[in-house]
């Protein structure tokens, strides 16, 4: 049995891929805004348990401190889950929806699939499901669980016990009581098309170790809240004449300022004003209303790449919050273009083949 010869060889390591430090994370549709969070989670999780670093736990060395942190798909949705673990201190996993962070349901324990100790994490990677695996002990009968995501909700696939140690051995599966020839044919059924990736938290030992993972997983979440902006080699038409607009490409999406948008949109069917609110410390937009030039709209981009950080610059349209992308690029804050879109009511489009951005307006 595959986990009874993990638990021989201390920690579920002859699995079929060693990790290490893990490379770029795929970020797949996480938003920056998700992104952010993510970050900000994996801050507070180092104030709590301290960063990585090894432990003299007599023999062999353990990691404690947050060790592990990496972007995982449990769901194959597109968004990726944030995985974190400070070894023996205890596991968890978040989700980003709808504006929110979400700490999902996971068991509060990583995996000791041995009698002693031997801490361990592992995933399970199918072609609709991730599963973290887990399991304690389980040669003195306890279960092993194959938990992934469903909707907002952690739930368990395929559950088995494996208790052969025994004067009365015991073989369950979901529940049921089964023959130790049926348990291990549903076992190999069960995985017969998933891909394993294990952790071991044993300091010493540098076959899927946890290190460097916590570090990559924040340079990939960085680069969607601390991109590098690029002035944009892009076109621009207005109703199909040429704009005088300059715009940053951030992630191959394009950002501009609200004042040089709402100069070019001035007279059509989605003009709008923009005003600084400093009552309330937030940029009010109104539709509808011609807008008013305070002097630099439109002007040239400097040449050369720029640092950008993601903002929450407040942002409200007739008295109403919006929901926009922006970052912060020299002192200004530019804003993502079909995002503007969406909120003030114009058609954005792209043509690939001379490299245009094409806005329509009434």
């Amino acid at each position: 049995m595959k986990k009874i010869s993990k638990v021989l060889l201390c920690a579920a390591l002859t699995g079929a891929m060693a990790v290490g430090a893990a490379g770029a994370a795929d970020l797949g549709s996480l938003t920056p805004q998700g992104a952010k969070a993510y970050l900000d989670q994996i801050v507070k999780l180092q104030n709590q348990y301290g960063k990585a670093h090894s432990y003299n736990r007599l023999n062999p060395h353990i990691w404690k401190g947050l060790c592990l942190a990496t972007l995982i798909d449990m769901d194959k949705d597109g968004i990726p889950e944030l995985y974190c673990s400070a070894s023996t201190d205890g596991q968890s996993l978040y989700t980003y929806a709808n504006g929110q962070l979400k700490q999902l349901n996971i068991p509060k324990q990583v995996s000791n699939f041995g009698t002693d100790y031997c801490p361990s994490t592992e995933f399970q990677f199918g072609k609709s499901n991730i599963y973290l695996v887990d399991g304690q002990e389980i040669m003195n009968g306890g279960p092993v669980s194959y938990l992934t995501k469903r909707g907002d909700e952690i739930v368990s696939d395929f559950t088995y016990i494996n208790y052969q140690f025994t004067d009365k051995p015991v073989y369950k599966v979901n529940g049921q009581s089964v023959s130790r020839t049926t348990l291990e044919a549903s076992i190999k059924n069960f995985e017969k098309d998933l891909t394993e990736k294990s952790y071991c938290y044993f300091s010493e030992w540098t076959i899927n170790s946890p290190s460097g993972t916590v570090a990559n997983t924040i340079t990939s979440l960085r680069k969607l809240t601390n991109p590098t902006a690029k002035v944009s080699t892009h076109k621009v038409t207005l109703n199909g004449a040429k704009a005088d607009l300059a715009a940053y490409t951030i992630n191959r999406n394009n950002y501009f300022k609200l004042r040089d948008l709402a100069k070019a949109l001035k007279g059509l069917d989605s003009e709008f004003e923009v005003k600084w609110n400093a009552a309330q410390q937030r940029i009010d937009l109104t539709s509808k209303t011609a807008y008013t030039a305070v002097g630099g709209e439109q002007a040239a981009l400097p040449a050369g790449n720029k640092a950008a950080t993601l903002t929450n610059a407040s942002v409200y349209l007739d008295g109403k919050p919006l929901n926009l992308t922006a970052y912060s690029i020299g002192g200004n804050n530019y804003f993502k273009l079909r995002d503007l879109g969406d909120a003030l009511g114009f058609g954005v489009d792209w043509n690939a083949d001379t490299m245009t951005m094409i806005l329509t307006v009434k």
